[in-house]
């Protein structure tokens, strides 16, 4: 009986210890609490936006505090694990059941602790806090100011720019970098950081450890608070400024790479890959100072990649030899031109290519010419992005580089045009103008502005460049003209042909070529050399051009636009010059037609109609090539066979090419 009542005895006074620790001598005492700040906000601005709490016990205890007020409660976790008897952590004001911030008022702050006995402290009054609002609190992230803002990385240097920044609230923070199209480029090492001043640094590499290429990088900071109470594991973004790369090493400097590679060379100057069984092939070698990764590339004149003959493979410090057969990606012929060797080097993250001058001239395969007579395209944009064969590879042309016109057909709002010797490619018509013959000085005509006027439009209309224009007027090529303005435009008169001139056929020639060079009809020459216009020319052949016989004057018919018309069309459709179209109707050739419209066409007496012949695609073949081939148009060869002009031809197609 002793027994039962001293067991109840024991339990009532431990369940009094719960709830007066005072009672129990063993229960932990609390020793000190404090607060760095006992008026917070959710963020701050004035005040400061968490609060530091610290609470000493006697013994070692763990739980957590009530903040009690305003209608609400929310709990501060010290350690709900291990015993200690020193707390310490950062807080905001927060709310974790609403998920919201605390409202502004004054709080009451309880302690509710466990001891190692389990012995509890439930609702031990700590002090007070006050909450307040602010109208323009601090950002978490703050003060970010890169230094240098504009940096050049520079290959195998250590340098990095420092990303200064304040913190405001104690968090875990990434720097990570990102590239004008928003992908995250590099990411930085996760910290845990304090709040006050820090330094960040970044090296202007990626994430593979290559220095990255010229342009602007957006600075994006990731970051947790830890203040919260229980803090959140989805990270908020802190855009915070721009980096600019500039002048950076992206690709290994040529210094570097001359210290790698120390030379390489075809060694022959010319072979002829026609099938022949002779001189079908060339050889070529590099050597090699040191051990490296490298992929050996044959490049045409205009640096396009033609072919990889050797794929990226670790080669030893030496000389190495490879072999050439004179195809291309796809295994057809490469035209007739000059190659040269260019090598890719690997050395870790990093690559570079470097091109040496040692060529090998290409010969008896197909020849690649500009239209006759040779008209041309000058670059009018700083600098124009093209588009190069094989395979539509980038080129870069500067203002004021000048390109043959394969054709004055526009396709796709492009001209296609010579870039190099063997190489043909692409540019936008908005990029360039055509290029004229200069007039002679001295000769010069007024013309007075009407609305409308550009000067390219003055300078077609003269058959003189927009540059002769500009000298001549001393005018600021980018100001507008203004209607009325006086313009000298430089013009000359016309010199007087002879009636005939005898020229001699070369390789290459066909009648429509040589009608093209001396502006007279393929019928012209025909007729006054009593030719066969179905038999081949021959070289050494002679020939009388009648040059200055005077032209049938042009009737003219009347055409209405129908879908699908475009003034080169109509052109092609009448054998006129869209020029001649232009004039007769007074178009702006840069304008829309719309269907309906009705255009005058000065036509001539119907051309003897062509005949034809017949002819099987290969490997490579394209439509323009095939019209250089046969001396004829695309259009030409597009409206024979009812091809649509953008989809591919396919090898063995049957092509119907009109005669010229």
């Amino acid at each position: 009986m002793k027994n039962i009542i001293k067991g109840f005895i024991t339990v009532f006074i431990m369940t009094v210890a719960f709830i007066h620790p005072q009672l129990a001598s063993a229960m932990a005492e609390v020793t000190s609490f404090g607060l760095s700040s006992a008026t917070v906000a959710y963020q701050g601005s004035n005040v400061p936006g968490y609060t530091t709490v610290e609470l000493q016990t006697s013994i070692p205890t763990r739980g957590y505090l009530l903040v009690v007020g305003n209608g609400t409660q929310t709990i501060i976790n010290l350690s709900t694990t291990a015993f200690k008897t020193g707390h310490k952590v950062d807080w905001v004001p927060w709310d974790d059941t609403k998920k919201a911030p605390l409202p502004a008022g004054e709080y009451q702050i309880k302690g509710y602790l466990t001891d190692q006995e389990y012995n509890q402290m439930q609702g031990y009054p700590l002090g007070k806090l006050t909450v307040v609002s602010e109208s323009s609190p601090k950002p978490l992230i703050a003060g970010v100011s890169p230094n240098p803002p504009m940096f050049s990385p520079k290959y195998g240097q250590t340098q990095s720019v420092q990303i200064p920044f304040n913190l405001n609230r104690p968090a875990e923070v990434q720097l990570t970098i990102r590239n004008q199209n928003g992908d995250e480029i590099y990411a930085g090492s996760k910290e845990t950081l304090a709040s006050g001043s820090h330094v960040v640094n970044w090296n202007g590499t990626d994430k593979t450890r290559r220095i990255v290429s010229d342009g602007n990088y957006e600075i994006v900071f990731k970051t947790i608070e830890t203040a919260y109470n229980y803090p959140s594991t989805t990270p908020l973004i802190w855009r915070s400024g721009t980096i600019t790369i500039k002048n950076g090493d992206y690709y290994i400097p040529v210094s570097r790479l001359k210290e790698i590679v120390t030379d390489a060379s075809f060694q022959s100057s010319v072979f002829t890959p026609d099938g022949d069984g002779i001189n079908d092939k060339t050889t070529g070698q590099f050597t090699l100072a040191e051990p490296v990764k490298i992929s050996v590339y044959i490049a045409n004149a205009a640096g396009a990649h033609v072919k990889n003959i050797v794929s990226e493979q670790a080669f030893e410090a030496g000389t190495h030899s490879f072999e050439w057969d004179g195809t291309d990606m796809m295994g057809g012929k490469v035209p007739n031109g000059s190659y040269f060797i260019k090598l890719l080097v690997i050395e870790g993250p990093n690559s570079g290519y470097i091109t040496f001058p040692s060529a090998v001239r290409v010969e008896n395969s197909t020849e690649i010419k500009s239209m006759q007579p040779v008209k041309r395209v000058r670059v009018i944009s700083d600098t124009a992005k093209m588009s190069v064969d094989p395979l539509g590879q980038g080129y870069t042309a500067v203002k004021g580089d000048t390109f043959p016109l394969m054709s004055e057909t526009l396709e796709n709002g492009n001209y296609i045009v010579l870039v190099k010797d063997g190489v043909t490619g692409t540019i936008s018509a908005s990029d360039v103008e055509i290029v004229t013959e200069p007039s002679a000085a001295g000769q010069t005509t007024k013309y007075t502005v009407v609305s409308g006027d550009t000067l390219w439009k003055i300078a077609q209309k003269f058959g003189v460049t927009t540059q002769a224009i500009v000298d001549a007027n001393k005018l600021d090529p980018t100001a507008y003209l203004y209607v009325g303005q006086k313009l000298i435009i430089p013009t000359t008169a016309q010199p007087v042909q002879p009636t005939t001139t005898t020229y001699t056929v070369v390789s290459g020639d066909t009648l429509w070529k040589i009608a093209q060079k001396f502006g007279v009809t393929t019928q012209a020459i025909v007729d006054t050399n009593k030719l066969d216009p179905t038999a081949y020319l021959y070289v050494g052949q002679k020939l009388i051009i009648p040059t200055t016989a005077q032209p049938v004057q042009p009737t003219t018919t009347t055409y209405s636009v129908v879908s699908g018309d475009m003034l080169w069309k109509i052109a092609q459709k009448f054998g006129v010059t869209t020029q001649a179209i232009v004039d007769a109707n007074k178009l702006d050739p840069t304008a829309y037609l719309y269907v309906g419209q009705k255009l005058i066409i000065p036509t001539t007496a119907q051309p003897v109609q062509p005949t034809t012949t017949t002819y099987t695609v290969v490997s490579g073949d394209m439509l323009w090539k095939i019209a250089q081939k046969f001396g004829v148009t695309t259009q030409a060869i597009v409206d024979a066979n009812k091809l649509d002009p953008n989809m591919y031809l396919y090898v063995g197609q049957k092509l119907i090419i009109p005669a010229k």
